[in-house]
């Protein structure tokens, strides 16, 4: 099985003129969006191929917009971006914004080749901004896919090909501004590329037009998917990846497998995946709408609480942090205290439940 990183020695010296657009040239420029482009962008320039970014932000200075290890982000950075193939890819529309309040945590970038354009949009970050938005699909638009939408609609126009796309919540934005923007402006879209991101929220949005975004909506989910299943979009058009990680970490997309192009297509899900993502998919349908602002508030100050701001100094400071969010916790609503106790329970629950299904599917029948 190939990865990302063999594919771009592979297919690196062909232009986009030579060969057009693949699959894996989709997850290339959504990986390429978590790349910090301010300092490329801050003199004012709107528009600059990636190869001179590089040199600009070179892979070991550039600050890759993701959770874990960094270093393979890195190496495919540096391959694409010395590559005839996307080194030669003019980049645009550069959008980074973040904010505690409203919380919102949004960046968008488009690549054009000489015949078509690709909006990508990026998935979270290690701010909490970011995470709590995600939890926020749940019972709001949310500022980033409001800011999606307008994005996608300033700059699509006619006279080429639109492709728009994310990875994660970046994917959430892509299919949300698929669904909002105008017939007009639709009308230019090629392919929409939703990677492992989680569909949207029947409650706070109107899918009317599923018929038309199906249509031209690719989904790439890997064998382990948990983000992917959360209010899991009914999209046709769905592959899953096998992927060189285990577990959670397959969410990343510079682990998924590439073959000739294309995903490097497993059967079927992960066992333990499916079950995971039922477990939260029932949770979170427990939580009344009216109650889920609240629970995600209380829960978001209590992750606070301790003074960090991001994923990454929680863990600094765990054992610190954890103490500070639980003592919060004891003062939240009796709501948030319920929705809280209910994922264990629900866990445990959905366990008995399977294995007595189980049990009695390999009863011999009575004669």
């Amino acid at each position: 099985m190939d990865t990302l990183e063999d594919y771009i020695l592979w297919m690196g010296d062909y232009s986009f003129s030579a060969v057009g657009m693949k699959d894996a040239d989709a997850l290339i420029l959504c990986l390429l969006s978590y790349v910090d482009l301010r300092a490329a962008f801050a003199a004012g320039h709107e528009r600059a191929r990636l190869e001179d970014i590089e040199r600009l932000i070179p892979a070991d200075k550039a600050e890759i917009m993701l959770i874990g290890d960094r270093t393979a982000y890195r190496r495919i950075y540096a391959l694409a971006a010395h590559s005839r193939r996307f080194g030669e890819l003019t980049l645009s529309d550069y959008t980074d914004v973040r904010s505690a309040q409203p919380p919102l945590q949004f960046s968008a970038v488009c690549f054009h080749a000489q015949d078509w354009s690709f909006l990508a949009f990026r998935g979270t970050d290690s701010s909490f901004s970011g995470w709590k938005e995600d939890f926020m699909i749940s019972f709001t638009r949310t500022e980033g896919q409001s800011m999606a939408v307008q994005a996608a609609a300033a700059v699509i126009a006619p006279g080429r090909k639109w492709y728009m796309g994310g990875h994660s919540k970046g994917g959430n934005e892509a299919l949300y501004a698929a669904y909002m923007l105008p017939d007009e402006k639709w009308e230019q879209i090629e392919r929409v590329f939703l990677l492992d991101g989680p569909g949207l929220c029947t409650e706070v949005c109107d899918l009317s037009r599923s018929e038309r975004v199906n249509a031209r909506t690719t989904c790439i989910i890997p064998e382990y998917c948990v983000i992917g299943k959360l209010f899991e979009p009914q999209i046709q058009n769905t592959r899953i990846v096998r992927s060189t990680a285990s577990g959670l970490l397959q969410h990343g997309l510079a682990t998924w497998g590439i073959d000739h192009g294309k995903p490097a297509c497993a059967e079927k899900n992960d066992s333990q995946s499916i079950w995971l993502s039922e477990i939260l998919n029932l949770w979170i349908k427990e939580i009344a709408p009216e109650e889920r602002p609240q629970f995600v508030e209380e829960l978001f100050d209590a992750l606070s609480s301790g003074g960090a701001m991001t994923t990454d100094e929680f863990e600094e400071n765990g054992w610190q942090n954890w103490d500070a969010m639980l003592k919060q916790l004891k003062g939240a609503s009796e709501a948030t205290k319920r929705a809280i106790s209910r994922l264990p329970k629900k866990a445990l629950q959905f366990v008995l439940n399977q294995f007595w299904d189980r049990l009695t599917a390999e009863e011999p029948e009575k004669e």
